[in-house]
């Protein structure tokens, strides 16, 4: 295959992956992509799905839709990750969370049917049905958010959040002192609007959550 440029291509891959930089792409070249593509998906199958969906979220972070439309390019691939049209504009912050879900069980074995709703509140019901295959729903009330559980805060990293205005996030961290914990969420804004267009990381107040979702 010719195409203008491939040679210098081929060297700053090469040079990426700390080989010969000869611009020639033979059989060492493509062995050592295969071997590092064969240990990242390794690595990805080896980690927990909790740890996946917090490293993608934290990658996704400045996506945005384009002018107030809930579409654009990323943003569809979210809302394609649900049974809706992803080319139609519709709200997408549960669809952020059902493509983290999708993209993190990649090469896993989960007993687990995926998330693909479009509603926030209603993964709630998705996590009822899939209870006992390695999804639980916690539903607690006012403070009982910030007791401990063995010795662990009741809100841990990788958790899903629903929150109590039809609102949905990834926990990326355990409660803070000052009450509230660090999440990443699709379509939301630097004033944490559930209608704001990007993804971003937000502290949002414990008391404002209204279930805890977590898949082992």
């Amino acid at each position: 295959m010719r195409f203008s440029g491939k040679r210098e291509l081929i060297k700053s891959v090469q040079k990426e992956l700390g080989i010969l930089a000869d611009g020639l792409d033979g059989p060492v070249t493509w062995k050592t992509i295969y071997d590092q593509v064969k240990g990242e998906s390794k690595k990805r199958a080896s980690s927990s799905i909790a740890e996946d969906m917090v490293n993608l979220a934290k990658s996704e972070i400045g996506v945005s839709e384009i002018d107030g439309t809930n579409c654009g390019p990323r943003v569809d691939e979210y809302k394609a990750a649900t049974w809706l049209d992803p080319e139609k504009g519709w709200p997408w912050c549960a669809a952020f969370i059902c493509w983290l879900v999708r993209e993190a069980i990649e090469n896993k074995d989960v007993n687990f049917k995926r998330p693909q709703t479009a509603g926030a509140w209603d993964f709630e019901n998705w996590a009822r049905k899939q209870e006992g295959k390695g999804v639980a729903l916690y539903k607690p009330v006012g403070e009982i958010l910030n007791r401990q559980d063995n010795d662990r805060p009741y809100i841990r990293k990788g958790d899903i959040v629903v929150f109590r205005f039809s609102h949905i996030g990834l926990a990326i961290g355990e409660p803070m002192s000052n009450g509230h914990v660090a999440t990443i969420e699709g379509n939301t804004n630097g004033a944490g609007s559930r209608e704001g267009g990007s993804v971003l990381e937000k502290n949002r107040r414990v008391s404002s959550i209204r279930s805890v979702i977590r898949i082992s």
